[in-house]
């Protein structure tokens, strides 16, 4: 529980850095316009496609295989 602890505590103060990129990002998308965004946004979904399939593939492996 302590080690959990710990990881949580430093992954709070590890995001700090990652809150301006987001801004930086807001601010450029809105620049852009509504293609802009809409291309930002289709870029977002792409990135997160594949790292969902694969957490969902180990997911569904990790579950078939919980009784052996």
């Amino acid at each position: 529980m302590r080690t959990f602890l710990a990881l949580a505590a430093w992954a709070v103060s590890a995001s700090g850095p990652l809150l301006a990129q987001c801004a930086m990002c807001y601010q450029n998308a809105a620049a852009q316009g509504s293609k802009g965004i809409q291309a930002l946004n289709l870029g977002i979904l792409a990135l997160l496609i594949p790292p969902l399939a694969i957490m969902s593939c180990i997911s569904w492996v990790a579950y078939q295989r919980r009784d052996r």
